[in-house]
């Protein structure tokens, strides 16, 4: 289980905004690693999780405070959000007409007073789908040694298969991982290149790296910095990446890969970073073991079911030097 997280009970003031968030129907179960994504991203501004607050009647529904003077900061960034589908601003009734933005309102009744949610963000189904994994186009080797343009690359049916991750789940692992100011962010099992897309989109320097040779031009075309190398024994200094945020191999086959590759991970993270990953359920105790043996600190330990398959999010930190 996670980390309990400080929270607090929503109440109107007048320093402080409520946001709700209406999560994606994929992972309207995954309200724990949403509210902590929410948190992450917008960490900087003074966001926190909340227990509660209006449509509390509904499902995938979370909540995040801010103070009133960051809304329109955060505004910008809230089209990075991956669980997130649609954001909301809570106002009192005769507030709603000061805030300079240009989405529907509706009325609300919350704690028998009545309020308004102006729509900060709405996600563009569309935009969304032409940026997915299989209608991109990737730089593939083949066994000829050609390098090719292919739609649609995501790895093959062998135990170390390079999945390509779903756009919601790279960015919630670039946003879990965040800091302020964006450094360097390392994706140690890149595959097609999912997480490394959208975190050079949020700003962020990327190393990728990954044991295939045959995916470094894809890779590589993206923007990354790659190498090719076994994410146990990295060709990286002592803490030079500021971030870890990647999905290592979920197949059995791969033993304890993912546990091993850890303290190589805490190796190259510089103190006070974080490592962000989804893995499968039945990586997660060796994992979890592993970093108190390390001496990271885990921020979060949270399930996420993708379409019927148990995984976890999980964000260790690195807090102090060994």
């Amino acid at each position: 289980m996670a980390p309990e997280q400080t929270a607090e009970v929503l109440r109107p003031a007048e320093d402080r905004r409520t946001l709700v968030l209406e999560l994606r129907a994929a992972r309207r179960s995954a309200r724990g690693a949403a509210t902590a994504e929410a948190v992450a991203l917008l960490g900087d501004l003074e966001a926190r999780a909340a227990r509660g607050g209006p449509l509390s009647e509904r499902s995938g529904i979370v909540w995040v405070t801010i103070p009133a003077d960051q809304v329109l900061p955060a505004r910008e960034r809230l089209s990075r959000l991956g669980y997130t589908q649609a954001v909301d601003l809570v106002v009192p009734e005769d507030e709603a007409g000061a805030w300079p933005v240009d989405m529907a309102e509706r009325s609300v009744l919350w704690r028998h007073r009545h309020y308004r949610l102006v729509r900060l963000h709405q996600e563009d189904p569309q935009e969304l789908r032409a940026r997915a994994p299989d209608r991109r186009e990737f730089l593939l080797e083949t066994g000829t040694h050609e390098v090719r343009a292919v739609r649609g690359y995501r790895g093959s049916g062998g135990a170390l298969a390079h999945r390509a991750v779903p756009i919601p789940d790279a960015r919630l692992l670039v946003n879990l991982a965040a800091g302020r100011p964006l450094g360097v962010l390392l994706d140690p099992f890149a595959g097609a290149g999912g997480i490394v897309i959208e975190a050079l989109g949020a700003g962020w320097r990327v190393i990728s790296a990954d044991v295939d040779p045959a995916v470094r031009h894809g890779l590589a075309h993206h923007g990354a910095a790659h190498v090719v190398a076994d994410a146990r024994r990295l060709p990286l200094a002592d803490a030079s990446v500021d971030a870890v945020a990647t999905e290592p191999p979920y197949d059995p086959g791969v033993g304890e890969l993912v546990t091993e590759a850890l303290s190589e991970l805490r190796r190259v993270l510089r103190t006070g970073g974080r490592i962000a990953m989804l893995c499968a359920s039945w990586q997660t105790p060796s994992l979890l073991q592993a970093s108190t043996t390390l001496g990271l600190d885990t921020d979060l330990d949270t399930p996420v079911n993708r379409k019927g398959l148990e995984v976890a999010a999980v964000v260790f930190r690195k807090a102090r030097a060994r």
